[in-house]
């Protein structure tokens, strides 16, 4: 992108990154994992129905996902520290009402009015868009890996510290104090970004919001690997919500399952730092390709879930895969359209993810309590990720436009 300072600028040292980076992880930490705790039967759950706490959480991830556009299109015209500075507030209130809540639409008003859209504002998306301006091509697969590394340890501090806080204070008080965390910390660090950062550097498209569609829907280079992104994204967001069950389900104690997701967490470091380094020497794609299939093959021998080897493998690998899919599609956007106006073209691309992610949870739901087991379902995941696979590689093969 023209207009970007010099390797020797200011705005090229890492106290931004690294600030962006602790944004991302506190808000993660606070906004999904932590969420994910406050809502169990333990929690929230002894006040509320799974219907409703399931609505809730489901919403947020459509409604963050419908707002991603319009939260890209500001980041380029405005840069991020507003956006972070926003979202962290509206996602303290959502904690908050939360806390409070008493009736089944306060639940449903904290979750899609105000954690929805905070999630939009302080999760990757806007947090790509802050590297592609301030570092660009030159530094991309660094910071990248950075961000992504610091980002990966918000579960495993937020998850037991969640879950401490409310066996210590209850779920109410806990939620408060994580909101207070995520003001405490996450402001500072949005902050401390402005500070250090002088905002955006590159053109800003004037195209109106259906113009910036209608020119990507033209682009079949685009339209396919936003099909490959949301079918993955679908299939993964499936296996998140549903392999502890389907592995207690195939004789597992819950204990068992929920040590392998975590170890899977763990596995996932690895890939968060070298998946942007791969795809600089063999591009973005070819990663992508086989990050994919390695995620079918998780899938694949999910299918039974009945023995220890299958359990370990479906973690393992799932684990390294997913930690590689997480900054890679960053890279291959980044490299295709960092001087298209970069954030409304990742914020179209996100809606559409985000809506075939929030439907794949519910979707093997659905096959599983019809077919009676997690067989059927996880034959449809890992076919979808085996189509997802396709799509890359027909993205590769097409040009920009046509």
């Amino acid at each position: 992108m023209t207009g970007r300072p010099g390797p020797g600028h200011p705005d090229r040292q890492w106290a931004p990154l690294l600030a962006l980076s602790t944004t991302v992880a506190v808000s993660f930490g606070v906004l999904l994992y932590s969420v994910s705790v406050l809502i169990t039967e333990e929690a929230a759950g002894s006040v509320f129905s799974t219907t409703v706490l399931s609505a809730g959480y489901g919403g947020a991830l459509l409604v963050g996902g419908l707002f991603a556009p319009s939260v890209g299109r500001r980041a380029d015209r405005l840069g991020v520290r507003l956006i972070f500075v926003t979202g962290i507030v509206l996602g303290a209130c959502g904690v908050s009402v939360l806390s409070v809540a008493n009736a089944p639409w306060h639940v449903l008003a904290a979750f899609w009015l105000l954690i929805g859209p905070a999630g939009s504002m302080t999760f990757y998306e806007p947090a790509f868009v802050a590297v592609e301006q301030w570092f660009g091509s030159a530094r991309r697969a660094r910071s990248l890996a950075v961000l992504t590394v610091i980002g990966g340890l918000a579960g495993p501090v937020f998850l037991p510290l969640t879950s401490a806080l409310v066996d210590s204070l209850g779920w109410r008080l806990a939620a408060r104090v994580l909101a207070l965390v995520l003001i405490g910390v996450g402001a500072p660090a949005a902050v401390l970004m402005a500070r250090t950062v002088s905002g955006h550097a590159g053109p800003v498209s004037q195209e109106s919001r259906m113009a910036t569609l209608r020119r990507l829907m033209r682009d079949r280079r685009f339209v396919s690997y936003t099909l490959s992104v949301a079918l993955m994204f679908l299939c993964v967001q499936a296996i998140l919500l549903h392999r502890i069950a389907l592995f207690e389900a195939g004789g597992f104690a819950v204990a068992t399952a929920s040590a392998g997701a975590a170890a899977a967490s763990l596995l996932s470091f690895p890939g968060r730092f070298t998946a942007p380094f791969m795809a600089r020497a063999w591009g973005g794609l070819r990663i992508q390709l086989v990050a994919l299939l390695f995620l079918a093959a998780s899938a694949a021998v999910a299918i039974d879930g009945s023995q220890t080897w299958q359990l370990v493998a479906h973690f393992f690998v799932f684990g390294l895969a997913f930690g590689a899919m997480l900054p890679i599609r960053a890279s291959i956007m980044g490299e295709w359209y960092a001087d298209e106006s970069f954030g409304q073209v990742m914020g179209s691309q996100w809606m559409v993810a985000s809506v075939a992610g929030a439907l794949g949870p519910a979707v093997v739901g659905m096959v599983r309590d019809a077919t009676d087991g997690y067989g059927v379902p996880m034959v449809l995941v890992t076919a979808g990720l085996v189509v997802a696979a396709g799509l890359t590689v027909a993205s590769a093969r097409m040009p920009a436009s046509g």
